[in-house]
């Protein structure tokens, strides 16, 4: 598994066409764009990172070491990447509409779970949501159900 991430983050840094194999795949697009959110205001909150271990484990049915493994690798690759195109990219190639707005949805709980939304953050989100192609009332509706969310788990 480890090869594959490797190899997809080093396919991404060098700006070559991201070959999008299987699952595991997307499951990292996913963990590399919430941890960046989690990480544009150059803090990472524990409330943040154990969101992004959350939401992963949650979405992709995970174990918690298998998604805070995938974390930690997001977050320690994240500057080999050379653009938000690369990785939307393959978001607008293997996500239908839902998973669209789920994956903002999920950058808006990260962005939520430290009670602050910088205006990096919101910035990020809106850029990610605007390059897939995410109808502007999706993503006003996954910014205000991660909202409730948020105010549910208090």
């Amino acid at each position: 598994m480890l090869r594959q991430i490797r190899k997809l983050f080093e396919q991404i840094g060098h700006g070559d066409d991201v070959e999008v194999r299987n699952q595991k795949d997307v499951r990292m697009i996913s963990a590399a764009l919430l941890a960046e959110v989690a990480t544009v205001d150059h803090k990472l909150d524990q409330r943040e990172q154990d969101t992004l271990v959350r939401v992963l484990q949650e979405h992709y049915r995970l174990e918690e070491a298998e998604a805070r493994e995938m974390v930690e690798h997001a977050l320690s690759h994240r500057e080999q990447a050379t653009s938000l195109y690369e990785f939307t990219q393959v978001v607008n190639d293997q996500f239908d509409e839902r998973n669209k707005y789920l994956l903002v949805r999920q950058m808006w709980e990260v962005a939520f779970s430290d009670d602050v939304i910088e205006a990096f953050e919101e910035h990020l989100i809106r850029r990610v949501a605007e390059l897939i192609y995410l109808p502007h009332g999706l993503f006003t509706r996954a910014r205000a159900e991660a909202r409730e969310m948020g105010r549910g788990e208090s």
